[in-house]
């Protein structure tokens, strides 16, 4: 399976090819970088596509220069928590049915903490911090089926009248709901 791999705050001194394919066989077998990360025009994160073997768990980090460097995997189908692999969760996980059934009081704090965020200073097993949250570039759609070109609430919008006019709607809805809102606070404080 492929999938695209993020090296989190990695240091700008490693953003070579060959360093970056070292890092990325020892994850899977490296495929190919992500052209701002080839071309080192993003600081934030390294990215590469590497092709994962499903057998064994996923590698949550590795060591480069003394220090830990993270790895997150995006969309990643299903992955189990407590084993590392893809494929299943923890509630189906074979190795978790293994272990004993009765969990001691150690265990269940690690499920719940595993079940949160992990701060990144405890990201030593695995967890949702190991894959990548996303933020969708598009904004929310009005309508989500029949005419998406009509906006809810708005009678006579054909979407002709372009994507600035449309915008500008918005904009007036939302100043009058915050005038609303001031509006009720202010009656609230008045009468109390």
């Amino acid at each position: 399976m492929v999938v695209w791999i993020q090296f989190p705050a990695f240091p700008v001194h490693f953003y070579h090819k060959e360093i970056l394919f070292t890092l990325g066989n020892m994850v899977g077998r490296a495929i190919k970088l992500d052209f701002h990360t080839q071309h080192q025009q993003r600081a934030k994160f390294a990215r590469m596509a590497v092709e994962l073997d499903l057998s064994k768990p996923l590698v949550t980090r590795i060591r480069l220069d003394g220090k830990w460097q993270y790895i997150e995997y995006e969309n990643l189908p299903t992955c189990c928590f407590e084993c590392g692999k893809i494929g299943h969760t923890s509630v189906s996980c074979s190795t978790l049915a293994e272990k004993s059934s009765q969990p001691v009081a150690g265990e269940m704090v690690s499920a719940q903490r595993n079940a949160t965020a992990t701060p990144p200073e405890d990201r030593t097993g695995f967890g949702p911090w190991m894959q990548v949250t996303r933020r969708s570039r598009r904004g929310t759609r009005a309508v989500e089926k029949g005419n998406a070109s009509e906006i809810p609430g708005e009678s006579g919008s054909n979407g002709k009248d372009g994507k600035g006019k449309v915008l500008q709607k918005n904009k007036e809805s939302l100043v009058e709901q915050k005038k609303e809102i001031n509006q009720r606070k202010e009656t609230g404080k008045n009468g109390a």
